[in-house]
């Protein structure tokens, strides 16, 4: 068949790396560059050139189990990496970490003598204890996140100083949106994740010379075509196929697979009917400023309080403002620097230019009550003239996620092309993981 893969992201590169040993495959990328959400930074330093990951960052085999086994098979190095979150409010008036040392969560030490402090400590253990049983019992709440915990009756300090900042970072989406998200859905996220544990976390792994390799190594072993900056303009059924309108002219072929943002997918289709109108609104985006600096003011006032993942605001509060943080990426990637190498996430202030080293907008799925009605009507529309749907959108907005996407449209689209490592059901239990040293949180990186 001729098939053609729009969008040259994780899912759309993980769809064509399959396809091509029985398939003619073009990939359409509207970049300069492959790898989408995959965006590796290489910054001079005196040592030689620094490779800094600002998109994707960290994986665990458990969780990211495609994801592993690609690697594996492209043998992409990979190493362990740290994961912690902190919370700076106020201009560090007030702070706190989680991480593997239990005294992170006095990075502040006057936190000990605060009972809002140890309000918090006790609402997170009550949270993971209650989220754990309704999963045991199967019995998740309806409706968000929001609602059941004002339902549990816990209180402020859960949501303005932990909960919904983290899930917030997580998701790229502020904390007020962060509380709509589904409680369901994100209690199953966070307990796949380890979350709602003080144990048995997951083992996180950056690759080594940043994400950028793997994308190196997939492009390497590409025998199709890449089309880089060349942006589709329309994707129209007809009767002898799909044809993709784009700077290359018009082409026809057996099969489309569509491998980008929901709201990209809907304004490149030239006929959508209701369901598919329905299905791609229901995954809306946010958009998020993305700088690499070396200001470390963009981190917690207290060095001990400084982690992989940091919050920062002027006030304790669930606002609606666009989510802000930073990642310290010193950290996450065993740069061994003084400098401070630092991700911001729309920075509340102006970073000094001399400073800046990139900058760049990222967007994200944001996942509201719409979202299940896509998730679940999603596979009804799958090749419906021709027409595949991919991307990270299709699940928790992650690597793995866009990976399994293209993957279980291969299934569908010529089962023989599947990888013998492909993991297309739930991935396994948390329980299942290497036990880590008891850390109170480790956060998942999109």
């Amino acid at each position: 068949m001729d098939i053609a893969i729009i969008g040259a992201g994780i899912s759309g590169l993980g769809a064509a790396h399959a396809l091509q040993q029985r398939h003619r495959v073009v990939v359409f990328e509207q970049d300069a560059r492959a790898g989408g959400h995959t965006n590796t930074i290489e910054v001079p330093t005196p040592a030689g050139p620094q490779p800094i990951d600002t998109g994707w960052i960290v994986f665990n085999a458990q969780n990211y189990p495609n994801l592993a086994a690609l690697f594996a098979e492209l043998d992409v190095p990979v190493r362990p990496t740290r994961m912690s979150f902190s919370v700076s409010l106020g201009d560090g008036a007030y702070e706190w970490r989680g991480s593997d040392n239990p005294l992170s969560f006095f990075a502040q030490p006057g936190n000990l003598l605060r009972p809002a402090h140890w309000r918090l400590l006790r609402d997170i253990l009550a949270l993971n204890a209650r989220c754990r049983k309704l999963l045991r019992e199967d019995r998740l709440p309806d409706g968000t996140l929001g609602a059941f915990l004002d339902a549990q009756g816990f209180g402020g300090e859960l949501r303005s100083r932990y909960l919904l900042p983290m899930a917030g970072l997580i998701w790229s989406c502020s904390p007020a949106e962060a509380a709509e998200y589904p409680a369901a859905d994100f209690m199953r996220f966070f307990e796949a994740h380890g979350l709602f544990s003080t144990m048995n976390q997951p083992c996180w792994n950056t690759v080594v010379g940043g994400s950028q390799v793997y994308v190196r190594r997939l492009l390497q072993r590409f025998a199709g075509t890449l089309r880089l900056a060349t942006p589709v303009r329309r994707v129209e059924r007809a009767a002898d196929g799909v044809r993709v309108h784009s700077a290359a002219g018009v082409e026809r072929f057996d099969a489309v697979i569509s491998a980008v943002h929901a709201d990209q997918a809907l304004r490149l289709l030239g006929a959508a009917d209701d369901t598919e109108r329905r299905v791609l609104r229901g995954i809306p985006y946010t958009r998020s400023r993305c700088v690499l600096h070396t200001d470390r003011s963009f981190l917690p006032r207290r060095r001990f309080a400084w982690a992989s993942w940091n919050y920062l605001h002027p006030r304790d509060e669930v606002h609606r403002e666009p989510i802000s943080g930073s990642y310290w990426m010193n950290q996450l990637q065993g740069i061994a620097s003084e400098t401070p190498y630092i991700v911001t996430l729309n920075p509340r202030r102006p970073i000094a230019a001399a400073q800046v080293l990139y900058e760049t907008d990222y967007e994200h799925p944001f996942y509201g009550p719409a979202s299940v009605d896509t998730h679940r009507d999603l596979s009804a529309m799958q090749g419906r003239g021709g027409l595949w749907w991919a991307g990270a959108w299709t699940g928790f907005g992650f690597h793995e996620d866009g990976l399994k996407s293209a993957l279980a449209v291969v299934a569908r689209l010529d089962p023989h092309c599947l990888p013998t490592w492909a993991v297309l059901g739930a991935a396994p239990s948390p329980a299942a993981a290497a036990p880590a040293a008891g850390a109170l949180h480790a956060v998942a990186v999109p």
